[in-house]
């Protein structure tokens, strides 16, 4: 008998504890938000979504290689996801066919639930290079387009920058610039002036201008697929100094170039009716 009881009791804890626990749909259309747990997925290299001809113009695909990339990248939802980019193998091949611009693309795409505004936020950006740094710029969604029966990517319109949100510079981004120009000092000591003329010229920029995220809002239509392009340009590390301009006297000893190491960024993506 005390144990019918005792079942009976629980039962009744376990009702009560389901019924407090229940996620309730949210009942404003206005909104759409997701688990709070952090989704990851990895990027994918594809060939035949964006690219460049020999003549650096974008080039443009069939219907069946555009697709048969497309529909194979992995997808981000409404949410934070951390999106992990691999480093750039001898298995990973340019987007473009320039001589001599090589350049690294990874993808991943988002349906859009509801026609409506939405804001993405990028950040959290690491890297895992000890000699180089990432950096991100504003701008690489992107809708499908179709021109003479041939698939490729525009940038979505109606796409707005929040604020000044529209740089992205790796976590502890000066403490690890540091490092690598020490580094680089330690091996260049002649080089000692353009690397402290470097290194207060990106602390200047780093405190008058926000680089922690990237943010911007922009409109988007239901059941349409749109595709995030990660390029792995913006990579910045050490060199010889350069005039970084014609006729100028102002030299640099770091210097743009493609980022080869894995990295992450979040990614989170809200509705606004």
């Amino acid at each position: 008998m005390k144990k019918n009881v005792f079942k009976k009791l629980m039962c009744a804890v376990l009702a009560a504890a389901c019924v407090a626990t229940a996620v309730v749909p949210a009942m404003a259309d206005d909104v759409i938000t997701a688990e709070a747990a952090t989704k990851k997925v990895t990027s994918a290299y594809k060939y035949h979504i964006d690219g460049y001809d020999k003549k650096g113009y974008p080039a443009s695909y069939s219907k069946t290689s555009f697709y048969k990339d497309l529909n194979s990248l992995p997808a981000v939802k409404i949410g934070r996801t951390t999106i992990n980019v691999p480093a750039v193998t001898s298995n990973v091949k340019s987007v473009s066919k320039e001589k001599g611009e090589p350049r690294y693309e990874s993808f991943v795409k988002f349906k859009a639930p509801k026609t409506g505004k939405y804001v993405f936020t990028i950040d959290n950006l690491q890297g895992t290079d000890d000699k180089s740094l990432k950096c991100m710029a504003d701008g690489d969604l992107c809708q499908i387009s179709k021109t003479c029966k041939k698939y490729g990517l525009d940038g979505v319109e109606d796409s707005d920058t929040v604020g000044k949100y529209d740089t992205l510079y790796e976590n502890n981004y000066l403490a690890r610039l540091r490092t690598i120009l020490d580094n680089y000092k330690a091996e260049h000591p002649e080089y000692a002036d353009v690397i402290e003329y470097d290194y207060n010229d990106y602390t200047d920029f780093v405190n008058k201008y926000p680089v922690d995220k990237i943010k911007f809002t922009t409109k988007l239509k239901k059941g349409h697929t749109y595709v995030y392009v990660i390029d792995n340009a913006l990579g910045r590390t050490t060199c010889k100094p350069y005039f970084t301009t014609h006729g100028s006297d102002e030299q640099s000893c770091l210097y743009n170039t493609n980022y080869l190491k894995a990295y992450s960024f979040d990614m989170n993506i809200e509705y606004r009716k």
